[in-house]
């Protein structure tokens, strides 16, 4: 690339950055070799040009500290943070993100980065001033607010990029590309520092268009140019629309400039002042009863704290082995509990008059209050308990990890979390009861359920529902970049209301054998699309009258527009990588299970090596203690089910053709 060898010629090989913004590069594979020859460089730009994809190793780029490839049109964030993950320094990177389930996956799988888009990861940005935190705050939030309806993206500087492309491809010229480059920067870089400051909505939707007119000047003038020397008369013509639209343009730009926030006049604040005098001598007679309801409150606080100590007291009772004065009720709840029965409850240390359930003694819920009121939840009362679960388990893993303290199962964390936000324990057992019949009655029904009831059950390791949600994902990328190729004169916007309109109703048949193909091999494609001829929607037919020969050949071609719930087509999706995954996990779960005696999903430092032994991957003592040191460093003889996936799953050992996971190994046994 021609910036690259200029930099080579001018600064030779010992620059820390290179800025490689807006180069309209698709293929970075190509740039590898010559941009490891820079054995200094910290900070590598690619903002803003047209990569759909990484090189699958980035090792080439080992000293790159500092790497920004936002506002790229990548097709799959999976693939791009599995390359990410070869570049062994990279600490501080800038990418587009959808959504918080995408940052969180980039940062489940880049676990050295400290900087994500400017921002510190977890929050622990030492020496930061508040009050510039604030203003940034207020600035992101001004800004989202103002170009809500007016932005300038990347792919509006695709699309005047095809069109200066092709008024250049009709002059025939090549010599103004370096400039079309400099002026588009020129205008960029305006925009984002007007920006920056702290301007009112309408002017900031002021300057969103004024730099979409200029980068469409660009190719207006670039034509005017052309015409000025090869035709004078139609020169004459377009130079005064041309002014007349500029003049248009200037004075629309002054108008919106003149506009001043209107101000209240002596009025109205007079007006607002009696109105808060009035509020205030009522508040008065308010503020009493509130006096009096708090002091009820009060009282009853009291009575419930009682109460919690009387249940903590039975339950600690219980734990050291007091099992002679169970309620009759317990017969009753086991069987209502099913399989899901192995619910734990341990001690832990008392903090804050709460006891928290920790994972070193399990008991059963043996000491249950007599009458439990079971709730029948819905199937979007269930997501959103199972979402504050995921979302609680997530930072209390952090703490633990952040105070060297062994991790819970889902199954154990899930009455730490109800301990946690109800305190009593006949709330929690009720609320416990409820989750699981609804997890029997919805887990058929609904994938995202499927799938935390074999997390509970340790059929299924956590971190599989980010697979799930990137599945999700990837189904939206596929379906939105088929309209675009479908539609190519449709705006940006329009193609999203399109997507829109899909996700939340239907899609046709074209749509998803398209998706299936693009994701899947022949022969789970093959499968899938048998799985899907049940489910389509067929066509109405009118059988009341002849049909003429055009509506003859309309029926025939109806097949083509064969429509399919998307829900359907989503479930169908995340059932069969649901399936796939317990096909891959199903040795394993079969042997952890065999040293899992007490059926906790927790195994200690003897039964893991035990566990080791009896799958038979090849693995010495040296490589066992590396594993123990991962995966319980502080010998708490407490490993969780998910957490040996994870150690499988990223460790490798040598196969029949390379290095491959461990996981891979025991499945192919």
């Amino acid at each position: 690339m021609e910036a690259l060898q200029q930099i080579l010629k001018t600064q030779g090989t010992n620059v820390t950055t290179i800025d490689l913004e807006f180069k309209s590069i698709e293929n970075l594979e190509e740039l590898l070799p010559q941009l490891a020859n820079f054995s200094n460089l910290k900070k590598l730009n690619l903002h803003g040009n047209r990569l759909v994809y990484l090189p699958d190793d980035l090792s080439l780029l080992d000293t790159v500290e500092v790497f920004d490839i936002s506002n790229n049109i990548f097709s799959d964030l999976g693939q791009v943070v599995d390359a990410l993950s070869t570049m062994p320094n990279l600490i501080h990177l800038e990418i587009t993100i959808q959504s918080k389930e995408e940052e969180q996956f980039i940062l489940e799988c880049l676990s050295n980065l400290q900087i994500l888009n400017s921002q510190k990861v977890n929050g622990k940005l030492e020496g930061a001033d508040e009050t510039q935190e604030q203003q940034s705050e207020q600035q992101s939030e001004r800004s989202i607010s103002a170009v809500q309806d007016i932005t300038l993206q990347q792919y509006d500087l695709e699309q005047m990029a095809i069109l200066y492309d092709s008024i250049r491809e009709y002059k025939k010229e090549d010599q103004e590309d370096k400039q079309f480059d400099q002026q588009i920067r020129t205008i960029m870089l305006d925009l984002q520092s007007k920006l920056k400051q702290n301007n009112p909505d309408h002017l900031t939707n002021l300057y969103i268009l004024t730099a979409k007119f200029n980068l469409y000047e660009i190719c207006f003038k670039s034509i005017i140019k052309h015409f000025k020397v090869n035709d004078k008369h139609l020169d004459v013509i377009i130079t005064k629309i041309h002014a007349m639209h500029l003049q248009i343009f200037n004075d629309m730009s002054n108008v919106i400039l003149n506009i001043k926030p209107q101000s209240k006049n002596t009025s109205q604040i007079i007006e607002n002042n009696k109105q808060v005098n009035q509020s205030q001598q009522g508040d008065k007679t308010v503020e009493n009863r509130l006096r009096q309801e708090l002091s009820e409150l009060q009282q009853q606080n009291t009575e419930l704290e009682k109460e919690n100590k009387r249940y903590l007291d039975l339950l600690i009772k219980h734990s050291k082995g007091d099992r002679s004065s169970l309620p009759n009720s317990e017969h009753a709840i086991k069987q209502q509990n099913d399989s899901y029965q192995s619910q734990n409850y341990t001690k832990n240390h008392q903090q804050q008059n709460n006891a928290i359930f920790q994972s070193k003694q399990s008991q059963n819920l043996n000491s249950l209050p007599q009458q439990i009121n079971v709730r029948h939840l819905t199937l979007k009362q269930l997501k959103d308990v199972i979402n504050e679960i995921y979302e609680s388990k997530q930072k209390f893993d952090q703490k633990c990890t952040e105070s060297k303290l062994p991790r819970e199962t889902m199954e154990q964390h899930m009455y730490t979390f109800l301990n946690q936000k109800y305190g009593l324990k006949s709330l929690i057992i009720e609320w416990a009861t409820s989750i699981i019949n609804a997890l029997k009655k919805y887990s058929a029904e609904d994938n995202d359920v499927a799938v935390f009831g074999k997390i509970l059950r340790n059929e299924c390791d956590e971190e599989f529902r980010f697979v799930q949600t990137q599945v999700k994902n990837t189904m939206q990328e596929l379906l939105k970049m088929y309209l675009r190729g479908k539609f190519p004169l449709k705006h940006q916007a329009e193609i999203k209301e399109m997507l829109n309109q899909r996700i939340n109703g239907q899609l046709y048949e074209e749509e998803a054998v398209d998706i299936i193909k693009y994701m899947y091999n022949q022969e789970d494609s093959e499968l899938l699309l048998n799985k899907l001829k049940s489910y389509y929607i067929v066509p109405h037919k009118n059988p009341d009258r002849r049909l003429t020969r055009e509506e003859q050949l309309s029926l025939l071609q109806e097949k083509d527009k064969y429509k399919l719930e998307y829900s359907v087509f989503q479930k169908i999706i995340l059932d069969f990588q649901l399936k796939s995954h317990e096909k891959y996990l199903k040795k394993f779960i079969i042997t952890f299970k065999q040293m899992d005696t007490d059926a906790n999903g927790i195994i200690d430092e003897n039964e893991f090596r035990n566990l080791i032994d009896v799958l038979n991957f090849g693995a010495g003592d040296l490589e066992i203690e590396k594993y123990l040191n991962i995966i319980d460093p502080y010998s708490h003889q407490q490993i969780t089910f998910s957490q040996c996936v994870t150690l499988f799953s990223s460790e490798s050992v040598p196969g029949s053709n390379g290095q491959i996971q461990i996981l891979q190994k025991i499945s192919e046994q």
